[in-house]
């Protein structure tokens, strides 16, 4: 690079910098000299508290707590680095090229100066001098083996600056579309849960911690026992000390194995995850092991080589014009005239055919409502991010719910079941069903304008969101069988209770859309503000609906009683009442689709006012 260009671009830079700060008048240069003296100050106090910690914190501990401790300032630098990276991808450069092709200036230069200048976030700012002190806090407490650490933090941190800006340009791009920005930050929070569950989850797999766990549950119940045989005076006070000395010891014997476990996942997915090389590396130079160190010196160096490599001819590409042409022509070589109406004709048959489906035991107008409903249900981004709501929840607790696997006995199993469909049904659906001819938006005048019943579009509206309903529910209830295996006629009843469950939300959920209709954000799922009783009525509804699924777990609750009577054993009351159930409330939703479909043909200007007019 020559240094000519090198001072251009820095001289370029300055002035970018300097003329935003005269934008911003004299107020907004001493707010950003005050920020520049501010991160300087947190940097230095960074490098202390770091050097602090790994020179008396850290002075003669194990290997393991060395390893902990960098796994949480990887973690954390890789958290507010990528929050960070979020919310500035609306650029891709600090300085387009477009701006120096007419300069006598080297593509590498200004694609140097764009991967510093793209680096230099506040996260970097405070986590490099922390890392750095640290290091040397603990090279002098622990000896020369440490100073593997400096090569290893230089290349952490060029991993993870040179992958982000290699996909930064391709991120950037696709956030430009308000669409698939709010998709990639529900994947990237979708990912967030995922990586932080792995430890949780594959503990929780593990056969042999779960020994452990039900060995320290039936521990502490033999403790518990040794207490009440005291009592009731059948040992004495030095039987009752040794026994529960042994106990004690078995119960932290248990611990330490259930400590262990913990520490070799966490070490596995060290060694496996390259953001996790920095810790394994760590903990290898405190265990005097140079060649894993190296390894993982050498692992990251290849991939922030392979990555600005890839990043450097993108930015080759994008200077020359091959890109742009590349993908311009391939797309326009595509796109030839005798080809377009062929494609568009496919496309048009293919859309064509699904909503001209017939729906089993459905009329025309409700078949139609449905199948059109589903597929604009399916292509927003709001309907997405609101299902994507059990699934994160799924990862969560399910992580936890696999540790008592098995544990749960009897007619609590098919509890828990419906107990756990019933709740994702309602953190999933509940801001649907509720509000649901707010998201038709203008679609909504067509039902207005249109002359088909209006109870038919209750049912089509109820039945375009059926499938995911029930894929969700049966899900839930699938994943409870794998946790806690229920008896085939109880799993066959809670499918079924799917049924009438959901029927219910879509009783009420009609009523509280037609009566308190609210007007959605654009692009987002959420109300818009200021909408007086709207959104109390939402959370009221969340909070009353409980009740009526309550009311549908009556068949179980019979043959509990039954059990607890001991008048039959073995005969299937729940699954044979929970038919019967079904059927009831299926007919009592046809009967009343016919009053919700006079209550909304009422109340249809009010809920064309608030979801078309306003929103627009």
């Amino acid at each position: 690079m020559n240094w000519e260009h090198l001072k251009t671009y820095i001289w370029i830079r300055w002035r970018i910098s300097a003329n935003q700060v005269k934008r911003s008048g004299r107020v907004g240069a001493i707010i950003a000299s005050i920020l520049a003296v501010l991160r300087i100050a947190g940097g230095m106090v960074a490098f202390i508290i770091g050097l602090l910690v790994g020179l008396l914190a850290l002075r003669g501990v194990e290997p393991k707590v060395v390893m902990f401790v960098w796994d949480g300032v990887a973690g954390g630098f890789i958290l507010f680095w990528l929050v960070g990276l979020m919310s500035e991808l609306q650029r891709t450069d600090l300085l387009s090229l477009n701006n120096f092709m007419h300069l006598p200036v080297s593509p590498s230069g200004a694609f140097l100066i764009n991967y510093v200048g793209s680096s230099a976030s506040l996260s970097l700012v405070l986590f490099f001098p922390a890392m750095i002190g640290l290091s040397c806090g603990l090279t002098l407490s622990q000896g020369p083996v440490m100073l593997w650490l400096f090569p290893l933090v230089v290349s952490f941190l060029l991993m993870v600056t040179a992958v982000t800006y290699q996909f930064r340009g391709w991120l950037a791009g696709m956030m430009t579309n308000p669409r698939r920005r709010r998709a990639i930050i529900a994947v990237v929070s979708l990912l967030f849960i995922l990586v932080f569950q792995i430890p949780n989850i594959l503990t929780n797999f593990n056969p042999a911690f779960r020994e452990r766990r039900q060995a320290e549950r039936e521990t502490a119940k033999e403790i518990a026992a040794l207490g009440r045989e005291l009592d009731e005076g059948r040992i004495t006070q030095e039987q009752y000390n040794d026994r529960l000395a042994s106990k004690r010891a078995a119960l932290e014997s248990n611990r330490k194995s259930e400590s262990e476990i913990n520490e070799d996942n966490l070490r596995l997915v060290n060694m496996v995850l390259p953001p996790g090389w920095l810790p394994y590396g760590a903990e290898a130079a405190a265990r005097g092991r140079i060649l894993p160190a190296a390894a993982c010196i050498f692992g990251m160096g290849l991939i922030s080589i392979a990555s600005l490599r890839r990043s450097y001819r993108t930015t080759i590409r994008l200077y020359t014009g091959d890109f742009v042409k590349g993908r311009t022509g391939r797309k326009m070589k595509a796109k030839t005239v005798s080809e377009i109406p062929s494609k568009t004709i496919r496309k048009q048959g293919h859309a064509a055919a699904f909503l001209e489906k017939r729906l089993p035991w459905m009329s025309e107008h409700a078949a139609i409502i449905a199948l059109a409903g589903f597929r604009s249900l399916m292509r927003a981004i709001e309907v997405k991010m609101m299902l994507l709501t059990p699934v994160i929840m799924l990862i969560v607790f399910g992580g936890i719910l696999m540790g008592n696997r098995g544990e749960i006995s009897g007619l609590f199993r098919p509890l828990s079941a419906l107990g756990f469909s019933a709740f994702v049904l309602i953190i999933s659906m509940t801001g649907y069903m509720g509000n649901q001819f707010a998201f038709d938006r203008s679609g909504f005048r067509s039902f207005v304008l249109s002359g088909v019943p209006r109870r038919e579009i209750l049912l089509g509206k109820n039945l375009s969101i059926l499938p995911v309903a029930v894929a969700l529910m049966a899900l839930v209830a699938g994943f409870s069988q794998w946790l806690n295996p229920m008896r085939p006629d109880h799993l066959a009843a809670v499918l079924i209770q799917i049924l009438p469950m959901y029927l219910l939300l879509c009783l009420f959920g009609n009523v509280l859309s037609i009566l308190s209709p609210m007007t959605l954000k654009y692009g987002s799922g959420m109300p818009a503000p200021h909408q007086g009783t709207g959104t109390i009525f939402q959370l009221v509804f969340m909070l009353v609906i409980p009740i009526p699924f309550a009311c549908t777990l009556i068949p179980l609750g019979i043959e509990s009683l039954f059990l607890f009577m001991g008048w039959t054993v073995g005969f299937p009351i729940f699954l044979i009442l929970g038919a019967l159930q079904a059927v009831v409330v299926v007919w009592l939703y046809r009967r009343a689709l016919g009053w919700q479909g006079r209550l909304l043909q009422r109340h249809e200007q009010k809920i064309l006012e608030i979801v078309v007019l306003k929103g627009e």
